[in-house]
């Protein structure tokens, strides 16, 4: 229920404000019940603001980016959801080989407009949807094309991390601060704002090559004509396989739970079929881990965040 004191929300934030707004139209799964509050700041000053609200009325506060790692549960999301998405966010400032980029740019923008500026290194994220900030906080990664065993990763290419905590306060964090892993930055309570990359001169037509290498890859191999979130899972340390692999071996492509199915083409792809729910996608989860801890003795560990 919006209660008057949230209604009372919408005049202090300058950007877009909605109240139970369906989480569907904002996520690559199309799935999802009703934000409470659902936030567009304006600019990073307006970011603060929504924080502090949240902050002042001990309200849960979600920040999102493009919402292309995101699974909401049908029940929707109590508090504020804040949208990264506002264009006034979204600014890139080059060098000769650094490059400041605001999180809320889109990542296909960022690399395709680095190319343009000969400026290469992150073609392996060809074809990676949502922005910078969310590719940045999850350290997004790719496999070369045709070198199983040579993994890149969006931190490697990275100097510095600009980011407000959920206090409203900024931090500037180098490379040397920052703790990339697999899949993972170290950045799980801030919000990334901007980055400053360190990118590779070169021509254009060769970044624009490589780029379009990985994205024909990634176009055989990958689901992506229906609405997915990519990858579910992490591949398991520990093992040469990939999830993608075991899931496979265990027989489930293809598995369907009312509109959630297991991609026949990517074995760690679970699609909205058409109809889906999130409790049929999370019903599937289980089952897939499951199966795989079963067979395999491996417990399979969430690449996207359910919440």
């Amino acid at each position: 229920m919006i209660t008057e004191s949230l209604v009372g929300i919408k005049g202090y934030i300058k950007g877009k404000v909605l109240y139970d707004e369906p989480m569907g139209r904002h996520t690559s799964f199309r799935v999802g019940g009703p934000a409470e509050i659902w936030a567009e700041p304006d600019d990073f000053d307006d970011l603060g603001t929504c924080i502090m609200l949240a902050k002042d009325r001990n309200m849960p506060i979600v920040v999102v980016g493009g919402g292309t790692n995101l699974l909401v549960k049908d029940v929707g999301v109590k508090g504020m959801v804040v949208s990264m998405t506002s264009p006034k966010m979204r600014k890139i400032y080059y060098g000769d080989v650094k490059v400041d980029v605001s999180s809320a740019v889109r990542l296909g923008e960022f690399i395709r407009s680095s190319a343009d500026n000969s400026l290469g290194g992150l073609e392996f994220l060809a074809g990676v949807p949502g922005t910078v900030g969310g590719a940045v906080f999850m350290n997004a990664g790719a496999r070369h094309y045709g070198k199983k065993d040579v993994w890149k990763s969006i931190g490697d290419f990275i100097e510095e991390v600009k980011a407000m905590d959920y206090d409203g306060n900024t931090h500037i964090l180098t490379k040397k601060e920052l703790n990339f892993g697999y899949k993972s930055s170290g950045l799980k309570n801030m919000i990334i704002t901007e980055v400053k990359f360190l990118l590779i001169k070169e021509d254009k037509e060769n970044i624009l090559s490589e780029y379009n290498e990985y994205l024909k890859k990634k176009k055989l191999t990958q689901d992506l004509n229906l609405p997915s979130a990519g990858c579910v899972f992490k591949n398991p340390a520990g093992t040469l396989k990939s999830a993608g692999e075991l899931i496979d071996k265990c027989g489930l492509k293809g598995k369907r739970i009312g509109g959630a199915l297991v991609s026949r083409r990517h074995a760690n792809f679970i699609v909205n079929a058409g109809g889906a729910t999130s409790d049929d996608i999370i019903a599937l989860i289980g089952i897939v881990k499951n199966e795989v801890k079963d067979k395999f003795a491996i417990e399979l560990e969430l690449e996207i965040e359910i919440v």
